[in-house]
């Protein structure tokens, strides 16, 4: 067994990797190492792998990204939540792209605005997840991250900032 902190259940032996989590991807390997060597360094003040806010992205044609939960997840745990789909060709870069697959999908709780999700398809998906990586890792909910940084025009980021500004434009009660 393997804690959080990367210590296995043997005295003073460490793993990372497939062998200690059920996320195996490399990035998480590669802060389970960060954390393993801090905590070997460290012992008076160990650290823990946060495994609340883990991106995939499978680099296919069309791209895939995704961080955070599913729709299906928060209907089957009973979150009250609002989402919002964006599609690339509903802006700028989109529309030179001239994609007409590609869109961004987030998922907020109800009432708080609390990002709990975000799934995005299309070209560069696994660097316009980045922006709503750290806002799920950092506790910063949509309308926040929708209204307080500037969102370059015309970048494909906006594909982002519009699918966030639509969660507010979700429903009658929709108080992202």
């Amino acid at each position: 067994m393997v804690d959080a902190g990367q210590r296995t259940t043997a005295e003073g032996v460490y793993a990372l990797g497939d062998v200690s989590t059920s996320v195996p991807l490399k990035h998480v390997a590669n802060r389970e190492a960060e954390v393993a060597s801090y905590n070997l360094l460290h012992p008076e003040d160990p650290m823990e792998t946060d495994l609340s806010a883990v991106p995939a992205a499978i680099f296919t044609d069309p791209r895939i990204a995704a961080v955070g939960r599913t729709s299906q997840q928060c209907r089957d745990q009973g979150i009250d939540h609002v989402e919002s789909v964006q599609p690339y060709s509903g802006t700028a870069y989109g529309w030179a792209l001239e994609d007409t697959t590609g869109f961004c999908k987030v998922l907020a709780e109800r009432g708080t605005g609390r990002l709990l999700g975000a799934h995005i398809m299309g070209p560069q998906a696994a660097t316009l997840i980045q922006p709503l990586v750290v806002a799920l890792s950092c506790g910063i909910d949509a309308r926040t991250l929708a209204n307080t940084p500037f969102w370059i025009h015309p970048a494909l980021t906006e594909v982002v900032e519009n699918a966030l500004l639509g969660l507010g434009r979700a429903g009658p009660h929709a108080e992202v």
